[in-house]
């Protein structure tokens, strides 16, 4: 029987075109996902399972990421880490936080926060905090902006703010406990835990960069930012610090800044360098905070340490250069 009906001639009238199956999803396919964040084992878009696991990020190639309790992504993949808990240690992180919180580099940060505001025109603007750690800037301008923890607007913290651009924050560090802490500010910021040599975000979705002290991969952040997008990278000044280190080195040496490869590269144009340089007093336990925020911590000695430890003031100078740089890729 079946070799009857093998052997019968269709119609050609009967038989339907063949029909290509779908493709699997490759970014850009689908647009509503290109401002999520990417998976760092396959590059696809990561996406919320909002009704089955609505802690949970996945891939269309099934790899998931959960969130952490304080709402944060971890993309750090284990082979890419050089050490067990990569970027600043525990101690480090934490006197940075308790000094910036208590206002000492308040100039830097109104700084910081004008020259954002002024890098971009628009109703909406995406800014990316590179080595974003503990999150004192973002929250900064997150309060300047006039929008509170959910993006309303009227922050009780600033309820005279006037800016009437719309500010989506993202922030990444390398470090854990860094991310962990800037999640704990509460400030509707997307943050994540990755390498700023591995952004895990789409090309062109940040109209601002920012970088603090941190050094950042030029192509990584070029492919990020938008065309014509503004890189904001804040270093220290030839004199940041000087009433410190003279009684860490007989001999200060001037700081070489964080904008090396910058000035060469054919990615980004600098447009202006802002200079910030205030002399501040030091107090009490601020004191000790401070040093073991910087890297001279690692190079004074025990009773140097102990010295600076007994003081009940330091006044020094701090000094920080602003380049604004604009992206030139397309």
């Amino acid at each position: 029987m079946f070799s009857d009906i093998n052997r019968c001639k269709l119609d050609p009238r009967l038989i339907l075109p063949e029909i290509p199956l779908p493709k699997a999803f490759v970014y850009p396919a689908l647009r509503s996902t290109r401002d999520n964040f990417k998976c760092p084992s396959c590059d696809q878009a990561l996406i919320l399972q909002a009704e089955s696991q609505p802690q949970t990020y996945r891939c269309n190639n099934q790899h998931s990421f959960d969130l952490a309790r304080e709402g944060y992504l971890n993309l750090l993949l284990a082979q890419n880490k050089r050490s067990r808990n990569p970027g600043d240690s525990d101690e480090m992180i934490r006197s940075r936080q308790r000094f910036l919180n208590a206002g000492y580099y308040q100039s830097l940060s109104d700084a910081i926060v004008t020259a954002v505001a002024k890098a971009h025109s628009g109703t909406e603007q995406t800014v990316l905090d590179l080595g974003c750690g503990e999150g004192y800037y973002m929250q900064q301008l997150r309060i300047a902006s006039g929008q509170g923890a959910r993006g309303q607007e009227a922050d009780e913290q600033n309820p005279s703010a006037t800016n009437t651009t719309k500010l989506k924050l993202l922030g990444m560090d390398i470090s854990k406990l860094a991310v962990r802490l800037a999640a704990k500010r509460n400030m509707d910021a997307r943050l994540a835990v990755d390498s700023v040599y591995n952004i895990p975000l789409f090309e062109n979705r940040i109209d601002t960069a920012i970088s603090v002290f941190s050094p950042i991969s030029v192509e990584e952040t070029a492919r990020v930012l938008k065309p014509g997008g503004k890189l904001i990278m804040v270093g220290p000044g030839a004199q940041h610090l000087s009433g410190l280190t003279a009684l860490i080195y007989e001999q200060s040496l001037p700081h070489g800044g964080n904008t090396a490869g910058l000035e060469q590269a054919a990615q980004f144009t600098l447009l202006e360098t802002i200079e910030v340089k205030q002399t501040i007093v030091v107090t009490g336990s601020d004191i000790l905070d401070l040093l073991k925020m910087t890297p001279y911590y690692w190079h004074s000695r025990p009773e140097q340490q102990e010295m600076l430890a007994k003081l009940d003031k330091l006044e020094t100078l701090i000094h920080f250069n602003l380049n604004v740089y604009q992206n030139q890729s397309n």
